[in-house]
């Protein structure tokens, strides 16, 4: 199930998955779901704590004052079907049970088969949220905490931001202690974005083989951490091959079709210029995930000079 389909589902279910690539989704439901089924006295286990002997003893305990027993599991990796069974059908027979299980990865594909009708449960997959979703989002956290902003600038920040429901309201917040509308000019001058300026540059250089040895060298010294700039120019090349694959499908340009929320025309450009001159994709990402694989397990090295001679290796591919 999606959200849109669960938004019109009655909650009335025993057990819950909420899982998918889209983090502040995920945590919204399952906080609104302990909200509803009552989370006074809910255990909660996070990532390591979890541990299946204590969970299931705990939904297992009857109440003669018919005292809830919510569970909520937040975990990145999916866990064992055989467990996961048995903390349903506990809350199948204990009538005042119920189990929320937040799962922070796309693992929720192995185990939402258990998570259904029949068992009176649901899993709810949430995908990264398109633009029209994230401003809905803001908006109503805006109205709620008295925060004046227009439709554009509230558009700029997400774009900023790539979208980070949680982090633009963090950022909301810190904009309004002027006690005054929130502009654009404020968000230039006082957002920084997740994807700084100097690394879009370097995947720019790096995709036009232009020389990238001092860009690297600047952004090194700003303190910048490999894996960051490895990740960054997967998710910048990622989105290129988005651009790519659409283009040749459908023979026109939309980056809303294609992201979900529409990038100013320059930038919409820039991007599907970048995309069409690029040819080896594969061979590309196969040398990225090598890069990432080294950065990771050795030890003793000089992770800078590797990552910048992978880069200059990558270059020669397009």
């Amino acid at each position: 199930m999606y959200k849109a389909e669960f938004d019109k589902t009655p909650k009335n279910f025993d057990a819950y998955l909420f899982w998918g690539e889209e983090p502040y989704f995920i945590e919204k439901y399952t906080q609104e779901i302990a909200q509803k089924i009552g989370k006074e006295n809910a255990m909660q286990l996070y990532f390591d704590e979890y541990d299946f002997e204590i969970a299931k003893n705990y939904l297992s305990q009857s109440s003669l004052f018919g005292d809830i027993n919510l569970l909520v599991i937040k975990h990145d990796k999916a866990l064992s079907k055989k467990e996961l069974s048995q903390l349903i059908a506990i809350c199948n027979k204990n009538a005042n049970s119920f189990f929320i299980y937040a799962l922070f990865s796309t693992d929720g594909k192995k185990i939402a088969s258990l998570f259904d009708k029949k068992h009176n449960a649901v899993n709810v997959r949430f995908f990264k949220a398109a633009l029209h979703e994230a401003k809905k989002e803001l908006q109503e956290f805006c109205k709620q905490n008295n925060i004046e902003i227009d439709t554009y600038a509230l558009e700029h920040l997400l774009i900023m931001l790539e979208n980070n429901i949680e982090l633009a309201k963090s950022e909301l917040l810190k904009l309004s202690i002027y006690n005054r509308a929130i502009e654009t000019k404020d968000i230039d001058n006082l957002v920084y974005p997740i994807t700084p300026l100097n690394l879009e540059k370097l995947y720019i250089a790096i995709i036009k083989k232009e020389p990238i040895e001092e860009l690297f060298a600047q952004i090194i010294e700003e303190e910048q951490n490999e894996m960051k700039i490895l990740l960054g120019f997967e998710n910048f090349m990622q989105q290129l091959f988005l651009f790519y694959s659409y283009i040749r499908l459908h023979g026109n340009l939309d980056s809303s079709q294609i992201l979900g929320y529409r990038l100013p025309r320059h930038i919409e450009e820039q991007r599907a210029a970048l995309a069409m001159r690029i040819k080896n994709y594969p061979k590309i990402f196969l040398e990225m995930q090598t890069c990432e694989l080294e950065l990771k397990t050795k030890t003793n090295i000089d992770k800078s000079a590797l990552l910048l001679s992978y880069l200059i290796k990558i270059q020669g591919l397009f």
